[in-house]
């Protein structure tokens, strides 16, 4: 759906629709006041974009933040792409979703803009699948921080330190509430524990501020961010 010329909003009915077709309720809309049925952060918007009719552009790094109410309980996950980078045949290699990259540029600044929103995108989610491979039954909270600031540094991003992942279930945001940077919040994790992880990579200072809006949340320093996200369940194994 995210395409140049296609607004957020458009996406946002879209996303809307489906899932009441399929029995679920979204769970941002009306949340605390929220307006919309999913969150859309557009380049240095790191979370909480509220959709809008700004028609999308090449280029554009979003990250689309959907959750859900359906059979009881809340499901929350998040991705990012980038618009337009995509092309019929794989000639260089493909994104997260299998979709080929774009190989054939209209200038060196544009190649440059795509590899570098590729990187961090790349980084993101590696970031949050580290977090997952780290943690298990008798594992500490504390490990899914420390995985995600190794990931960023290996990168030389930062981590957004002020949003956090929450514990979910019948309840959309509880504790335990997780960093995505290293700490000291030592707390085992047990069978049947279920929280997000929802790391934010950042390309320059983590620092950030929020709108007028008082949901959009934005680097300070104008930097690029992506944000992937999982809903995970503690098993016994």
């Amino acid at each position: 759906l995210a395409k140049p010329g296609v607004t957020t909003d458009d996406i946002d009915t879209a996303v809307h629709e489906a899932l009441l077709e399929a029995g679920a309720y979204p769970s941002p809309l009306n949340y605390v006041g929220f307006p919309k049925s999913l969150c859309s952060s557009v380049n240095e918007v790191i979370c909480h974009g509220i959709p809008d009719t700004r028609p999308l552009e090449f280029g554009d790094i979003v990250s689309f933040d959907v959750s859900c109410f359906i059979n009881g309980v809340h499901g929350d996950n998040c991705a990012t792409i980038i618009v337009g980078d995509e092309q019929d045949v794989d000639e260089i290699g493909v994104d997260w979703r299998g979709v080929p990259y774009l190989n054939r540029y209209s200038s060196p600044e544009e190649e440059a803009m795509l590899r570098a929103g590729r990187r961090l995108v790349h980084a993101t989610r590696e970031s949050v699948y580290e977090a997952i491979d780290r943690i298990g039954p008798g594992a500490c909270l504390t490990d899914v921080g420390a995985a995600i600031h190794d990931v960023a540094d290996s990168y030389g991003y930062s981590t957004v330190e002020k949003y956090r992942g929450h514990g979910i279930g019948e309840i959309f945001h509880c504790p335990p509430f997780v960093k995505h940077y290293r700490n000291n919040d030592k707390l085992e994790l047990l069978p049947g524990m279920i929280f997000t992880i929802e790391p934010m990579l950042v390309e320059g200072s983590g620092d950030c501020y929020e709108w007028h809006d008082q949901w959009t949340v934005a680097t300070v320093d104008g930097g690029m961010a992506a944000q992937f996200e999982h809903t995970v369940l503690i098993t016994e194994d």
